[in-house]
């Protein structure tokens, strides 16, 4: 049932999927406008399970018009149709005002949910619950919410069958609560991404925001979530803060006369085309440039330059680390390859330039003629990230809170050293993958500098069997088994999920 190969994930979907009219619902579309009309494909094995599922079942998708190319074919009416596996799939836009989305994205899905969901609200000085968030939150997050789910029902009312309607994500909290009052007998289901934090955390927030996003998500008759972690503080959340009965061990929640199901799916990649890529002449060229003046050893870490990343800490325990042991000083390089991300943000910026002057001090302090300890680089070339993961000698994972961090799969499996992982215990990722890595807790920098001296000595036969480890889970548990589980409930719980009383 969960064979990894497209073509099986596709006869399995379609099958198991036959009463429903699937829509997929996400901020972002899966492929953008180009030049004279043409789509691009969004990369990523999140992208390609999603669109394995629209192809499978001639699924539509409703997604944000985010750019001007995207919002002149919402304006226009018309729908972006890209070729599928079998035939075509469909692009509906909803279509926010300018201002709207960037209330909606820039000022409450990120920065305000995004650092709640990370533990990343020094709360001394921040947030500030102001009229200027409450503005954009009723004029943002809420009127967007509502137009997605207004686009939704407006593509369901054209479907045949019952519509099943797969949201993703933290943008798209109070959606299925207007999808469900609109459409009452539509099956409802929501992956979140990224960590669930605690109910004590939630508090952050004032009751009317938290009440609503909670209230949206209990409009799903499935909620997904990364890690059984995740899945537990849901739960609490739903007692602590709305006062709910909860079934732990069935993992389900009663609300509103119905059984809302809560289960952990964590998420992975798409082994085969991470391996292609990886073989490809390009990844060959980024290869053969990055082995230029490489060290003996090599650390390497491939992020967005996302405070959750927790880079400034990677940095200084990589400090400590050559301030301990002098004898590594030009045997070891640190190669962060980062991307930058959300400058539109104030505070990423100011993460982005803490980045970049930690980086120049350490390399002033211990820098000699012929070796730069880090070799810092900023841009988006995923070949040249790939062309990283093939190359290191241990990768560092250590960010704050992580909903996954899929580098810390793609990397062991297209690693050609026997690298050691050096992983966080608050990675998504150390559900699965933490007894065959080297753990860490990502605030201890004296403890992260003694674990990158462990992987760095670790035995070729430790590296080996750690390795061996980690891509024969991968490789079971990838993209398509995260995508079958997932169809798997909706087929068994959903027509369990009758009317209770509370």
């Amino acid at each position: 049932m969960f064979a990894a190969s497209e073509g099986s994930i596709r006869r399995y979907t379609s099958r198991v999927l036959a009463p429903w009219s699937p829509i997929v619902a996400s901020n972002r579309a899966p492929f953008e406008p180009g030049p004279r009309g043409t789509l691009r494909r969004g990369s990523g094995g999140l992208v390609t399970a999603l669109l394995t599922v629209a192809e499978a079942t001639s699924a539509a998708w409703v997604a944000c018009a985010r750019t001007p190319a995207e919002r002149e074919r919402a304006n226009a009416g018309t729908v972006a149709t890209a070729p599928g596996g079998a035939g075509t799939l469909e692009v509906h836009y909803a279509n926010p005002s300018a201002d709207e989305y960037r209330r909606y994205y820039s000022v409450i899905a990120n920065p305000l949910l995004w650092f709640l969901h990370h533990y990343l609200w020094g709360l001394v000085n921040e947030p500030v619950i102001d009229d200027g968030i409450w503005t954009a939150w009723d004029r943002g997050y809420v009127a967007v919410n509502r137009l997605m789910a207004e686009k939704v029902v407006e593509v369901a009312s054209r479907g045949r069958r019952p519509p099943l309607v797969m949201t993703q994500d933290y943008q798209l909290y109070l959606l299925p609560r207007d999808v469900r009052r609109m459409l009452p007998q539509a099956t409802l289901q929501q992956f979140i991404h990224i960590p669930w934090p605690t109910p004590t955390y939630w508090k952050v927030l004032p009751h009317r925001m938290r009440d609503a996003i909670l209230e949206g998500l209990l409009a799903n008759d499935v909620v997904g979530f990364q890690s059984t972690i995740d899945v537990r503080n849901f739960l609490i959340s739903c007692e602590e803060l709305l006062n709910l009965r909860v079934d732990h061990r069935e993992r389900a929640v009663l609300y509103g006369g119905r059984v809302v199901w809560v289960r952990p799916y964590p998420i992975s990649i798409d082994v085969p085309a991470l391996e292609r890529l990886a073989a490809s002449p390009g990844v060959d060229g980024e290869l053969r440039e990055i082995r230029t003046n490489r060290p003996q050893k090599l650390i390497v870490r491939v992020d967005r330059t996302d405070p959750a990343k927790n880079i400034v800490r990677g940095f200084l325990a990589y400090e400590l680390l050559l301030r301990r042991h002098p004898e590594l000083h030009r045997v070891v390089q640190f190669f962060a390859f980062l991307q930058p991300s959300r400058q539109d943000i104030a505070a990423y910026r100011d993460y982005l330039g803490a980045i970049t002057r930690t980086a120049a001090r350490i390399n002033a302090r211990f820098g000699q003629r012929g070796w730069t300890p880090i070799r810092l680089e900023l841009a988006e070339n995923l070949r040249r990230a790939v062309a990283a993961y093939r190359d290191f000698d241990v990768l560092l994972v250590n960010p704050i809170y992580d909903g996954m961090n899929l580098v810390a799969k793609e990397a062991m499996i297209v690693n050609e050293r026997n690298g050691a992982l050096v992983l966080s215990e608050n990675a998504g990722a150390h559900e699965e993958l933490g007894e065959w890595a080297i753990s860490i807790n990502p605030f201890d920098v004296g403890a992260t500098a003694e674990a990158l001296h462990a992987a760095l000595h670790l035995p070729e036969a430790t590296r080996r069997a750690n390795g061996e480890g980690i891509r024969r889970w991968v490789r079971v548990n990838d993209i398509g088994r995260w995508l079958s589980l997932q169809i798997r409930d909706l087929r068994d719980l959903v027509p369990l999920s009758g009317h209770v009383e509370d």
